[in-house]
């Protein structure tokens, strides 16, 4: 039957007008069709990958938007193409059965996908059923697309079903067929092999399903499989085939593999920049000196060695200063911590110690007067130092010491560690008491001053570092200062990989 006929009793724009308002109204309602359709196939595809991955309806969702992110389409194209189940005569298809219902199939499942009915644009009525080609080829394109492929087995025959991917994900010709699921170990690397065998005998004994990657041998390179399998088992509970999902998910991985190693990267690089600000601002703090320091009675020399790990950077710093009518100020300390907050807290400890050397008070004093600056930092934070006053004219040292390891005296080719006086960690109490002790030198005498770093080592026992500073200190047979930090710091090789490590060598002269 073809259109009504029309007299002339109706304008031509009219029916124009008309003709046009009616092809209108027909593609919306295709498009609603098609939305209502496309909105079934992701909530069937929701539940098929759900089963399919024994997950949730979310984490089966996800798995769908990954897909199709990666695939570059929209989840509901994703879904008609790779997991909408066709309808047929209304009814919904019999849901796959597994070992866990008791109930199994007696004979293995179809596992193609198939499209949705669709309904041609600019078309009304009701859906038409795409013809067997067209399913064909769009099972063929979510196959491509999602680089994955469907599989059967029966153990009790032997007989192998492949879809067309799988094939080209083995890098296996099809004329050879499939390849059975018994003999996958034959394609996988030797590490994975057990693997693979225990896999398989789950599958076939029907206990349960599985989901695992593997690595396959194609040709000369290595790819990625996962294996997504699940036992088909008869009214009696015994296994009747095996059925697979076979993805090659190899560029997935190295996806992963890159994105971490960009990661690492970046960490590693805002860590190289953050030491960098610490490494400036503690030599802005703490500037060494490029030669010996000539003091009254006395010559210096320092080093100073950051930690060998990134970001390592400490508090450690010293101090040497000479005071009119009051001889040497000699410090050294040590903050707890790294990076800026310690840097930033080494400043405040050492220049409030430097200013308060000024008033002349003695070291037990001067530390007393520390321990309360440290504990009302803003962080909890504490510190070790050890401050003296060295006399050149009597050649006397006045030392006291707050949890900082005592002074080295070097004396005719002889090292020995000077009895420290009372004095505990600053920061810890409030009510701290610090002892003081008189140490007469000699001329040619050579003082130690030293961090933890120095000795300490997670590695080893703190008396070990003892030790060797001792015998080295004991055999480097020169009093010159900047010999003597050479030779004890090659002893003990490279930086303390978690700490700083500062060193004072003083010579009396």
């Amino acid at each position: 039957m073809g259109f009504p006929h029309t007299t002339g009793d109706t304008p031509q724009e009219q029916q124009a007008g008309t003709s046009e308002a009616t092809v209108e109204q027909l593609r919306a309602e295709n498009e609603q069709l098609r939305d209502r359709l496309r909105t079934a196939a992701v909530e069937q595809a929701k539940g098929a990958l759900a089963e399919r991955l024994r997950c949730g309806v979310d984490a089966a969702y996800t798995h769908l938007l990954q897909i199709a992110r990666d695939s570059g389409i929209s989840p509901q194209d994703a879904a008609s193409l790779m997991f909408a189940t066709e309808q047929r005569d209304g009814e919904s298809p019999p849901a796959p059965r597994s070992p866990a219902d008791g109930t199994g199939d007696t004979a293995p499942a179809a596992v193609a996908p198939c499209p949705p009915e669709t309904v041609p644009p600019g078309r009304s009525g009701p859906p038409s059923r795409p013809a067997p080609d067209d399913r064909l080829d769009q099972f063929q394109h979510a196959q491509r697309l999602g680089n994955l492929g469907c599989g059967v087995w029966e153990p009790a025959t032997g007989t192998s079903h492949w879809s067309d991917q799988v094939y080209v994900i083995f890098g296996r010709d099809p004329a050879d067929g499939p390849l059975p699921l018994d003999r996958l170990a034959a394609v996988v690397v030797p590490e994975d092999v057990p693997l693979t065998a225990h896999l398989v005998s789950t599958l076939v004994d029907g206990r349960e399903a599985v989901d695992s990657e593997i690595h396959i041998r194609r040709g000369a390179e290595t790819r990625e499989l996962r294996l997504i399998g699940e036992p088909v088992v008869d009214g009696a509970g015994r296994p009747v085939a095996v059925r697979c999902v076979y993805q090659d998910v190899t560029g997935w991985r190295r996806g992963e593999r890159a994105l971490t190693a960009s990661r690492r990267q970046l960490e590693q690089l805002r860590v190289d920049e953050e030491r960098r600000h610490a490494i400036d601002m503690q030599r802005s703090i703490l500037p060494l000196p490029p030669r010996v320091i000539d003091k009254p009675g006395l010559r210096a020399a320092v080093r100073y060695l950051p930690a060998g790990i990134l970001a390592r950077v400490g508090g450690d710093w010293y101090e040497t200063s000479a005071i009119d009518g009051e001889g040497v100020f000699l410090a050294i300390g040590d903050v707890s911590g790294h990076g800026r907050n310690a840097a930033a807290a080494m400043a405040r400890l050492r220049n409030g110690l430097s200013g308060l050397a000024f008033t002349g008070a003695s070291p037990d004093r001067l530390l007393a007067w520390l321990n309360r600056l440290t504990l009302h930092w803003p962080t909890s934070l504490t510190a070790t130092a050890l401050a003296g006053r060295f006399d050149p004219e009597t050649r006397t040292l006045t030392w006291a010491q707050g949890g900082h390891f005592p002074p080295l005296l070097i004396r005719d080719g002889k090292a020995t560690t000077l009895d420290p006086p009372e004095g505990m960690l600053l920061g810890a109490v409030e009510d701290a008491e610090f002892g003081v002790a008189t140490t007469p030198l000699e001329s040619g005498d050579l003082l130690l001053l030293y961090t933890d770093g120095l000795i300490e080592r997670r590695d080893r026992d703190l008396q070990v570092g003892l030790d060797l500073l001792l015998r080295v200190a004991s055999t480097v047979g020169s009093n010159d200062p900047e010999t003597v930090l050479d030779r004890v710091l090659s002893a003990f090789g490279a930086p303390n990989p978690n700490d700083d490590t500062c060193v004072v060598a003083i010579q009396i002269v």
